[in-house]
């Protein structure tokens, strides 16, 4: 009899625990061995998917991402809303969902800390992850210009960094001081667009 095996799913069943270990153990403390003893597979089986951490961490950034993606296209095809409104609340639902995976923020902080002190430039790396956010980021706000719902003398890129800068400080705030959460980074995102739009 053969066994049918749903190969995205073992991904997802691979990914969760990992994470689940890196949460429990930090990033240089898990093994590939106790990844895969936590997922009940050999390590030949996991090879099949991930070839080492680094390889899972991608794999969970993508997943991110992706999920991303799918966000800003329901709401970007909303018609009762305006393009500010858009933007805002994409901003909102992002702060919550930065909230709500504060042990995958934990986990990669941890493993960019650990790359760099290992002597590996992080930078490039962090660039490509982020870039899908400040280009998505980027384009909401020069609709939201051009549609007039804000008017501004500042260029988009600028505005684009601003922006950018209060998710950065939410992610510090959940990974290492804990002292904000989302719905002080949706006030923050709100005063910043109610003072853009009454000057």
């Amino acid at each position: 009899m053969t066994i049918l095996v749903d190969h995205e799913q073992r991904k997802v069943t691979i990914l969760e625990n990992a994470f689940a270990l890196f949460a429990e153990e930090g990033y240089d403390g898990v093994t590939y061995q106790k990844i895969a003893d936590r997922c009940q597979l050999s390590r030949t089986s996991i090879y099949k998917y991930f070839q080492n951490k680094e390889q899972i961490f991608d794999y969970a950034i993508k997943q991110a991402t992706g999920k991303m993606e799918l966000l800003y296209q329901r709401i970007r095809d909303r018609k009762d809303w305006s393009s500010l409104e858009k933007l805002q609340r994409f901003l909102h639902v992002l702060a919550k969902t930065l909230d709500e995976n504060r042990v995958f923020l934990v986990v990669l902080l941890e493993y960019l800390i650990s790359q760099k002190q290992a002597g590996n430039d992080i930078r490039r790396k962090v660039r490509r992850h982020t870039l899908g956010i400040k280009f998505v980021l980027n384009f909401m706000l020069r609709e939201a210009i051009n549609n007039q719902d804000i008017t501004v003398d500042i260029e988009p890129a600028k505005l684009t960094n601003h922006l950018y800068g209060i998710l950065e400080s939410l992610v510090l705030n959940l990974t290492i001081t804990d002292m904000l959460d989302w719905r002080d980074a949706v006030t923050m995102i709100d005063d910043y667009f109610d003072k853009l739009c009454h000057k």
